[in-house]
């Protein structure tokens, strides 16, 4: 629904607004079907008021009852599409994380470098096995 940032990283604060995100549009689809089973309950005309603190043109909840239910749709659709490239793990790691400098290194390392650490790693498991 709404368009992702090309920055997004995976963090465990991501997870948790993620997490409430996801919650909160699920608080909102319901809070817009009680609003509805009550609407419906009363028997309102269309150019009635509705509404039990401040009387509201019924055309206004309606319009106000569209927008709820796309913010929450909206809401769920990126929390658990987040959660999704977390799981799939189609998110990079931040920046300044260890594994995520580790890992650009090895993207960014010449030939030659690989093969050293090739054969450094060859002679550590042959030290490991000697011992």
């Amino acid at each position: 629904m709404l368009i992702r940032s090309a920055k997004e990283v995976l963090t465990t604060g991501g997870v948790i607004a993620s997490v409430v995100a996801a919650l909160a549009g699920a608080g909102m689809l319901w809070l817009v079907a009680v609003m509805v089973v009550q609407t419906v309950h009363d028997g309102t005309g269309l150019f009635e008021m509705v509404g039990i603190a401040r009387p509201t043109p019924l055309w206004l909840g309606i319009i106000a009852l569209c927008l709820l239910s796309y913010a929450g749709v909206a809401f769920i659709v990126d929390g658990i599409g987040y959660l999704i490239r977390a799981a799939r793990g189609e998110l990079p790691r931040p920046a300044g994380d260890l594994r995520a400098r580790r890992e650009h290194a090895r993207r960014k390392a010449s030939r030659h470098q690989r093969q050293v650490w090739a054969r450094s790693a060859e002679a550590n498991r042959q030290r490991d096995a000697g011992e």
